[in-house]
């Protein structure tokens, strides 16, 4: 009886190792490639600003290489050069699309949430489409935090 546990346990370990998430591309890891911190929340329409470099990160080009751009009212577009993932980081290949993007209102402006409307991978760069609405559901000028993984 013990023998056919022990390679129960076996096969279920064996199983489980070879079932992670981390076994399916070794090769594409969980990675930050950018962090911002969009301090400027009534920046100029169109204009493109460099977000906050003490709490910005860009995995190839260093917080400099953000920017946050508002185009509306509540509406903003963040791009992180050079870690799109289309030309991996300078190298040959390219990931495609994908990613993980994650953002969230800052401060104690009127906004209640800010969401992450769409972004674009595969190419050179990484651009992302925000919003941000106040209590009463309509657009608002907000401060931000925005990560991409991958």
């Amino acid at each position: 009886m013990s023998r056919k546990l022990a390679a129960v346990c076996v096969f279920a370990l064996a199983l489980v190792g070879w079932a992670l998430p981390s076994q399916a591309d070794p090769g594409r890891g969980s990675d930050v490639l950018c962090y911002v911190w969009a301090n400027n929340g009534t920046s100029a329409i169109g204009t493109p600003y460099t977000p906050s470099t003490v709490y910005s990160y860009n995995a190839v080009g260093r917080s400099a290489a953000n920017t946050v751009t508002r185009t509306a009212i509540g509406t903003y577009t963040v791009t992180c050069k050079g870690v799109g993932g289309g030309a991996l980081f300078g190298g040959s290949g390219s990931w495609g699309p994908g990613g993980h993007v994650q953002v969230t209102a800052y401060g104690g402006e009127d906004a209640d949430q800010c969401k992450v409307v769409n972004w674009t991978t595969g190419g050179a760069n990484f651009p992302a489409s925000v919003r941000c609405y106040n209590h009463a559901g309509a657009l608002s000028d907000n401060r931000f935090d925005l990560l991409f993984v991958w």
